[in-house]
């Protein structure tokens, strides 16, 4: 091999998906399978519609999930997490805006061995009092700790100018918050929500036939029944009608930096194009917000755009930390970046090379079952086939300058956007 020489590359024409196998249990529950690779290992999650999106109180799905983990009527915490790790296992409980999910990795050999165990955590959860108290203690203190974060405080302020207090993509937490915490409402919402006719269960890795037998007889029972969440659930958006807002810490060093503006989500047919034009703006390392705001101009060590997506909704957001000296340079440059996107189209030659980066993306998100997995679940969350991500390289593939440049106009107007700094 000469290494004075580049090597030749070539384009992603298709992807080549692993094989999603689809069954039920016996009381409905949808399941999916992902069954390749060479190590035997494997990753079952169930994902419980008990996210954010159907909470009464704030933290109530959260600390619901977070309480799972702390014992049974028979087994204790540390005899929950014993028996796991004794067995080389390992569980882990998170709560997105829809989701509620509970993962289990293991050896392949010793999954079958853990499912009635895990079972026993979603069907059996004790929610001991003590064990609440202190887990609400610690968290009141991690909060007062964040909120001396300028970044943390940015955020909070950002979602909320977007979206209001009583929407959950723009309700944060606040010290009172705790206070309406309590065992009673925890158990309430378990009982609602961690049922066989709320959940669908996702398993990737390796594994034999016997693996799906033994979940169908562990979780398929009809007396894990229940009534599945409402998914006509809607809230108001409530936008702030001041587009500045700036919280000033005489302290800081560095300012918190963040704009943007509601935008579309997955469901929206732009969204793939618009990923494409985020990207080239400041998505990635070779960006043109880093080009000039971290290169050039060198006001900071990471600028990044995002596009976010959730089941009801999506923004951008455009966020940094820069030295408090430059913070309405930063804002300056921002706006003109997005005024050149607005005015002038991308050339071929910058265009080729964010669809070279987002193609090689794409090839590693699909890379493994196990990492495939959390692709497939984000294809379930929002109701989509596998035929989407075929769909999405080709548009990648195809997308023009101007097309990206009608879309900057139609997205990006800095002018409409929110601009928070702390600092």
């Amino acid at each position: 091999m000469n290494r004075a020489i580049v090597p030749a590359t070539k384009n992603i024409e298709r992807l080549q998906l692993p094989e999603v196998q689809q069954a039920q249990l016996d009381n409905g529950v949808p399941v999916y399978m992902v069954n390749s690779g060479e190590q035997e290992v494997v990753k079952i999650e169930l994902l419980f519609r008990a996210g954010k999106w159907y909470e009464g109180n704030n933290l109530i799905s959260d600390f619901t999930n977070r309480m799972l983990r702390e014992g049974t009527s028979t087994k204790s915490a540390k005899q929950l997490a014993d028996e796991f790790d004794y067995n080389g296992a390992n569980v882990q409980y998170s709560v997105g805006f829809e989701n509620a999910t509970v993962t289990l990795f293991s050896l392949t050999s010793k999954a079958e061995m853990m499912l009635p165990l895990l079972y026993e955590v979603l069907t059996d959860a004790s929610f001991p009092q003590g064990e609440l108290d202190t887990i609400i203690n610690n968290r009141r203190q991690r909060l007062k700790v964040e909120l001396e974060k300028n970044d943390f405080v940015a955020n909070r302020n950002f979602v909320g100018a977007l979206y209001g207090q009583q929407h959950p993509y723009g309700r944060v937490t606040h010290f009172e918050d705790f206070d309406r915490i309590t065992v009673n409402a925890l158990r309430e919402f378990y009982k609602q929500y961690y049922h066989a006719d709320n959940l669908l269960i996702i398993i990737s890795g390796k594994f034999g036939e016997s693996l799906f037998k033994t979940i169908n007889r562990v979780f398929g029972g009809s007396n894990w029944k229940g009534t599945p969440a409402n998914r006509n659930i809607t809230y108001a958006i409530e936008s702030s009608s001041q587009l500045t807002h700036h919280t000033e810490k005489p302290d800081s060093v560095q300012t918190a930096v963040m704009v943007g503006s509601l935008s579309i989500n997955k469901h929206h047919p732009d969204f793939a194009k618009l990923s494409v034009l985020n990207t080239l703006f400041g998505g990635y390392f070779g960006s043109r917000l880093m080009a000039n705001i971290r290169e050039e101009k060198g006001y900071t060590y990471g600028i990044h755009s995002s596009l976010l997506s959730y089941p009801h909704g999506g923004f951008i957001e455009i966020s940094s930390e820069v030295g408090k000296e430059v913070r309405e340079a930063t804002l300056h440059e921002i706006g003109f970046e997005i005024n050149r996107l607005r005015s002038e189209p991308v050339s071929e030659e910058e265009l080729q090379t964010v669809k070279n980066y987002m193609s090689g993306n794409m090839m590693r998100s699909i890379d493994g079952a196990l990492k495939f997995s959390d692709t497939l679940k984000g294809l379930i969350i929002y109701g989509q086939s596998t035929d989407y991500i075929h769909q999405l390289l080709k548009t990648v593939q195809e997308v023009t300058p101007a097309q990206l440049h009608e879309l900057a106009n139609r997205y990006f107007d800095f002018s409409k956007m929110y601009k928070v700094t702390v600092g």
